[in-house]
């Protein structure tokens, strides 16, 4: 999912840009870099931590900001394979047992063969049904649009009022 932001006053912003690149290149870095981690907050606040995994999921989740003098793309993502099975969910199929074994002692308080017998049960299931998607990207990204909106038209009226380019 991609976010992008409508610059206002970005006419202004050019001819600025011309006369002081270092001051605009640097309020519209802070600008990305905070909108870039405010959305990888939102997004990690979504994510779901199973017990077996004890939140790698959530702990792998990162962001980084490449910045040119031409474009500042800001980045949120995984490296774990995964990850697209959880946010997306998936269509029926048999999981592996352990992890769901590992996933009913820690949260369900069962052991040995109840526990095996409920992971089973579940693995069942979601042979049958696959798994629902959690969309905490998708909706992590939709959560944090107005915050990197208005970010972005304050980083936008303090370059306007610091280089004298009008009243924003």
């Amino acid at each position: 999912m991609t976010v992008r932001i409508t610059a206002q006053g970005f006419d202004a912003l050019t001819e600025l840009w011309q006369h002081s690149p270092a001051i605009v290149q640097n309020e519209l870095s802070s600008a990305m870099n905070e909108a870039v981690a405010y959305a990888q907050h939102q997004i990690v606040s979504r994510t779901p931590t199973g017990a077996g995994e004890g939140g790698h999921l959530a702990a792998s989740i990162n962001s980084e900001v490449m910045i040119n003098p031409s474009v500042q793309i800001g980045y949120v993502g995984t490296s774990k394979l995964y990850a697209e099975a959880v946010e997306l969910g998936t269509k029926p199929h048999m999981p592996p047992i352990e992890p769901l074994v590992n996933w009913v002692e820690a949260v369900l308080n069962l052991e040995g063969l109840e526990a095996e017998k409920v992971a089973t049960l579940i693995a069942l299931k979601i042979k049958s049904r696959g798994t629902e998607g959690q969309f905490m990207f998708k909706e992590g990204l939709e959560a944090s649009e107005p915050y990197i909106q208005e970010r972005f038209n304050q980083a936008m009226k303090t370059l306007l009022n610091t280089l004298g380019g009008g009243n924003a």
